[in-house]
């Protein structure tokens, strides 16, 4: 594990932007195609190319992507030409999330968030973004422009558009997996909805692209800005807001209507999220078993704790991100400017 990762500014237009990250990560992109195609094929017990042709050519990702986020699907086309690769190839690896529920992988479990007030009323959120060890060594920072002049910052896999992430007006996206939730074949992917939510403005406009959207993956948004927060569970059938207390609150993975379809892992990391931010020690919980995973543990040996990030949702704020397990990997301050 490194202690740290690239940052790339991407500037232009949307294939401008896509060329930047596939050139200067071209080295990462390779390396996690080479290892999609792996995991994939132990997974499912296919070869790659029937992977790529039955994940393709059974869904309709395409039609979403061009309906709601058009400029996200370029973007991913500029990454497979700055990367010298195909763009199949690149675009599996920004289905993170649809490959799970695709290939009925359910053990897939991903990610603990939280938001809370402190004490000066200021709103704070993040994540410890967990997904398979073997992706250790692929992280890195995006740092793009917003077409009002701001800019936002994305921590993801090179050669995906973002995983989670935070905007220079405050606004911030952090996700956790529910494969226990209908997904959709002809929805809109989990990165680009992330990616799309960070174009917005406000969390008001924020939740209303959400709403808009049919979505490809169930999956929970914990979405925050200056004046609060909201969690919503999206799946196919839709978006519904989740009720939260006024100091804080988190999720992890099963729907907070069904806390019998957790897993233990999800349980346990739930129990203590919600313990530490009732004592006001949430942003420390992250770095603390169960919540950082590092997939050595006898009872959770999947989960890899690929990101922590912390965010002041406020314009103009300094985002903190690790990249790994918080108690081996250290913050670093990442300026948002205007670009």
């Amino acid at each position: 594990m490194k202690d740290d990762c690239p940052i790339i500014d991407l500037q232009g237009d949307a294939r401008s932007r896509g060329r930047a990250h596939g050139e200067a990560a071209r080295t990462l992109i390779a390396r996690h195609i080479d290892g999609w195609r792996l995991a994939s094929e132990k997974q499912t017990g296919l070869p790659y190319a029937e992977i790529i042709a039955r994940l393709l050519g059974g869904t309709h990702f395409q039609e979403a992507a061009r309906k709601w986020t058009p400029h996200l699907w370029i973007e991913i086309e500029g990454i497979a030409e700055g990367a010298g690769q195909s763009f199949q190839d690149v675009l599996v690896l920004n289905l993170t999330d649809e490959q799970w529920w695709f290939f009925a992988e359910k053990k897939a479990e991903a990610c603990t968030s939280f938001a809370y007030r402190d004490a000066l009323g200021a709103v704070w959120s993040g994540q410890n973004l967990d997904i398979s060890g073997w992706m250790d060594g692929l992280q890195v920072v995006l740092r793009y422009g917003l077409d009002d002049g701001g800019s936002a910052i994305v921590a993801t896999l090179a050669g995906t558009i973002g995983m989670t992430g935070i905007n220079s007006h405050g606004i911030s996206i952090c996700c956790n997996t529910l494969l226990q939730l209908p997904p959709s074949a002809g929805g809109l992917p989990c990165l680009m909805a992330i990616r799309g939510f960070l174009d917005q403005p406000h969390l008001t406009a924020g939740e209303a692209f959400l709403q808009r959207a049919e979505h490809a993956s169930g999956l929970h948004y914990l979405i925050a800005g200056p004046e609060g927060w909201r969690g919503v569970e999206c799946d196919a059938v839709g978006l519904r807001r989740i009720s939260s207390g006024a100091d804080w609150y988190c999720h992890t993975n099963h729907p907070k209507r069904a806390p019998e379809l957790a897993s233990r892992s999800s349980a346990d990391r739930l129990a203590a999220m919600e313990a530490a931010l009732a004592r006001n020690d949430g942003a420390a919980a992250l770095a603390a078993r169960p919540i950082c995973r590092d997939g050595t543990s006898p009872t959770d040996p999947i989960g890899f704790t690929i990101f922590s990030t912390i965010w002041r949702n406020a314009p103009g704020s300094t985002p903190r991100i690790a990249p790994g397990p918080p108690d081996q990997a250290r913050y670093r301050d990442i300026p948002l400017p205007a670009i």
